[in-house]
């Protein structure tokens, strides 16, 4: 198994090697040409469009960026027990039959830009100008991590109590979870998508400089908000 994994990778080193000896390759050829004063035949404008944009979806998913979120659970139940009298259900409290649970849980959230998104109809070229207007994808965080603190963690269980069962635990640790997102605050959330943005920015730029773009813009969807960001499981 171990071979065959080493053999696939192996095999996508070559597959990336090559595109990129490609894509560096014509980029030269229409590096030169530009630099040179020469203009660009339709097919060239399609080849360095093609070579640009391949090269940006190349970097696909980049995390660049995180923050964490602690939620501390609490649960507490009582044993109780059910009889039936003259007809009637009764229910009745077990003394010392109380479980107190609180459990510590941490959240990591990660925040990316993914290039792999952006296509030719995001890119706007100034040939006049050397100038370049790109539009990236909105920033996504993804929950990487979830780890209960069981050093903090607390479980008291009196005489009669009933233990926490393994779905009932489960349960708590993915309350804590829901919870700890929904309680991220907004300049968290703001700082994390920010870092994404300028990371891809600072990623991308140096290629274009290299094609010969004097001017390079880099932007996002001017309506987006921290309200529409989407959650991943890693």
């Amino acid at each position: 198994m171990n071979g065959e994994n080493y053999g696939n990778n192996r095999k996508r080193k070559y597959v990336w090697g090559a595109l990129i000896i490609v894509l560096l390759t014509t980029c030269g050829i229409l590096l030169l040409t530009w630099c040179g004063n020469g203009s660009l035949s339709e097919e060239e404008k399609k080849q360095r469009d093609s070579a640009i944009v391949a090269t940006i979806q190349h970097h696909s998913r980049l995390f660049t960026a995180e923050t964490t979120s602690r939620k501390t659970i609490t649960y507490t139940s009582e044993n109780k027990l059910t009889i039936s009298l003259l007809g009637k259900d009764r229910v009745m409290k077990i003394p010392f039959g109380k479980t107190t649970a609180t459990i510590p849980v941490n959240v990591t959230y990660k925040a990316y830009i993914d290039l792999g998104k952006v296509t030719r109809d995001d890119i706007i070229i100034d040939e006049k100008n050397k100038m370049i207007h790109i539009t990236l994808p909105d920033p996504v965080v993804v929950e990487t991590a979830v780890r209960v603190d069981h050093d903090k963690e607390k479980m008291d269980k009196e005489w009669f109590g009933k233990k926490l069962t393994y779905e009932e635990y489960r349960k708590l640790v993915r309350d804590a979870k829901e919870q700890a997102w929904e309680e991220l605050t907004e300049e968290e959330m703001r700082v994390i998508t920010e870092t994404a943005k300028v990371t891809a920015g600072e990623m991308v730029t140096p290629f274009l400089h290299s094609l010969g773009f004097k001017n390079i813009m880099i932007e996002y969807r001017p309506t987006f908000t921290t309200k529409e960001i989407m959650k991943e499981n890693y």
